[in-house]
């Protein structure tokens, strides 16, 4: 599936015709007993399995193993099949073999809820899920069942991991007991890097949106990462971005593939555990969100030896002084800004967060193709075009339809809302902090209509407020006047699919709600030792009168 053909301003940035698979069978080829993909020691307690070691070699038959049963299942070339996993060994494996066996892959972010899925899956025309069985405390497999149901495309439920249940067919014994794959291929008319890879999904004011990228945009994105980092086949690197987003795939995966190095696959909770394995494992290069960057930052010389390269990821400008002194130590620190599902783009390192007005001559290397370019629209916000920015909307001719879908303008650039300043002097762009009407909670985009139609329609007692938060990005809050209304209102929302605190699935654990209690807190009792003894006390002489027959 190519799109876009022979619309204006919708040349290809890359005109290679390298694919992600293609770059997965040189390193197997160059390099077949060496270590390839690795799990964190944690996996068994988030996701349950034991950690997988595995060398190019092995990747590769997996890929073909998992990639040939897809076939076998009769899904035609070019299928979406939705994915849900945190980043583990079985979440890089599944992504390479939708490739591998000609079709298309949709990441569901693991901070949705049913609603959401739901929604995005009919949006897609999905023909199958393929998923995690557990992530921490969420059935994934679970959850995907009942979105799958509503969903009249979807034929297949497939997971790896998790229990048997009713719908859902277990692909375990593919990676569990592998027998040698034959080598599958797909035939694929014109430039194969030109088709559709990924199809990711981003938030604007008026909703989600599909945003799909061949494997030239997801390259040209993580070339961007590979020249900061420069990589070579001994490098590590120490993954903890979820692949669920274009910049997961991009400043990890794809680095690490065009690499032909190691790759230590981190899933999400567990930060001490990333800053404990980087000696372990000889990590030289580690992916982080900007907001967990302070662990390893501080972290003496000692726990981190090989590391050379820090790459973190923000959704929002970040003081680059903030790693002055890790830098005086000798570690490379560069931040990348995710704007949207749009690009990852490089802040300038002197900049206060700003990134490079024009052609992005550090990601480009100051020749073609231009991986990225920035200028402020007549507006006010800022337009990106390049090599990893989409060209066209999904599925093929949405916009011919009712808005939102992806567009850009007659020159390639597309309009992310944020808005910008130009500073034609020093040849930056400063952007802001959030876009109208999208809030980001913990890395997800969502509407910010959407989530205050979902408490209108829970019952309405509290009035959301979207407030930032120095972690998260975002967080809503809100005051509460009666505290019944509190256990109300939180299951209702779970009855509408909302997804309470980013836990997929809509799992609510003990004690935690999806808003914030902003009144003034009540001075706790004081306690009184010997009443409560005295209490306690009659209450044991009532049963034991009540024993005796008394």
């Amino acid at each position: 599936m190519i799109l876009g053909r022979g619309r204006k301003g919708t040349a290809s940035g890359l005109a290679g015709r390298a694919t992600l698979d293609s770059l997965l069978r040189r390193a197997a080829e160059i390099r077949p007993t060496a270590r390839a993909l690795s799990d964190a020691p944690n996996r068994p307690h988030l996701i349950g399995g034991e950690p997988r070691q595995l060398s190019w070699g092995e990747l590769d038959g997996l890929v073909d193993a998992l990639a040939g049963r897809l076939r076998d299942m009769g899904l035609p070339t070019d299928a979406v099949v939705a994915t849900q996993f945190p980043l583990s060994s079985d979440a890089i494996i599944s992504v390479l073999a939708l490739l591998r066996a000609g079709l298309v892959a949709a990441p569901i972010p693991l901070g949705w809820g049913r609603r959401e899925t739901t929604a995005h899956l009919q949006r897609i025309g999905a023909r199958a899920i393929l998923t995690a069985g557990r992530a921490g405390p969420v059935d994934c497999a679970d959850m995907m069942r009942f979105a799958a149901a509503e969903t009249f495309s979807v034929r297949f439920v497939l997971s790896l991991g998790g229990p048997a249940l009713d719908g859902v067919i277990p692909l375990d014994d593919v990676l569990a007991n592998p027998a040698p794959a034959e080598r599958v291929e797909v035939a694929r008319p014109d430039n194969p890097a030109d088709h559709v890879a990924v199809v990711t999904a981003d938030a604007v004011a008026d909703g989600h949106i599909a945003v799909p990228r061949s494997h030239n945009e997801l390259i040209a994105g993580g070339l961007a990462a590979f020249m900061a980092g420069v990589p070579d086949e001994h490098s590590v690197f120490a993954a903890t971005l979820a692949p669920d987003c274009f910049a997961g795939l991009a400043l990890q995966v794809v680095p690490w593939l065009m690499s032909g190095g190691t790759l230590v696959a981190h899933p999400p909770l567990a930060l001490r555990i990333v800053v404990d394995r980087l000696a372990p494992d000889g990590a030289t290069h580690a992916v982080l969100p900007a907001a967990a960057a302070a662990a390893v930052v501080s972290a003496p010389l000692a726990q981190r030896p090989s590391l050379r390269h820090l790459a973190l990821f923000s959704r929002r400008p970040v003081e680059p002084q903030a790693f002055a002194e890790a830098v005086a130590e000798g570690l490379a620190v560069d931040v990348f800004l995710g704007i949207g599902e749009t690009a990852v783009a490089r802040a300038l390192k002197d900049g206060a967060g700003a990134i490079m007005l024009g052609p992005d001559t550090h990601t480009s290397g100051g020749q073609s193709p231009v991986l990225i370019e920035s200028r402020v629209g007549p507006e006010g916000r800022l337009e990106l075009r390049g090599a990893m920015v989409p060209r066209a909307a999904f599925p093929p001719g949405a916009e011919n339809g009712v808005p939102p879908f992806w567009s850009v303008d007659g020159d390639g650039f597309r309009d992310t809302g944020l808005p910008a300043a130009a500073d034609k002097a020093r040849k930056t762009v400063s952007i802001g902090s959030r876009e109208p009407g999208v809030v980001s909670i913990g890395g997800r985009r969502f509407a910010e209509s959407a989530i205050r139609a979902a408490y209108v329609e829970a019952g309405g007692e509290i009035a959301p407020v979207i407030r930032p938060d120095a972690l998260l990005g975002d967080r809503v809050s809100g005051v509460v006047g009666d505290g019944r209304a509190i256990a109300g209102l939180a299951g209702r929302l779970l009855e509408t699919g909302v997804t309470p605190l980013a836990i997929p699935g809509g799992t609510r654990q003990a004690g935690q709600l999806p808003f914030e209690d902003t009144r003034p807190r009540e001075p706790e009792p004081i306690l009184d030792p010997l009443g409560d003894a005295h209490s306690a006390l009659a209450q044991l002489l009532s049963v034991a009168r009540a024993a005796a027959g008394y």
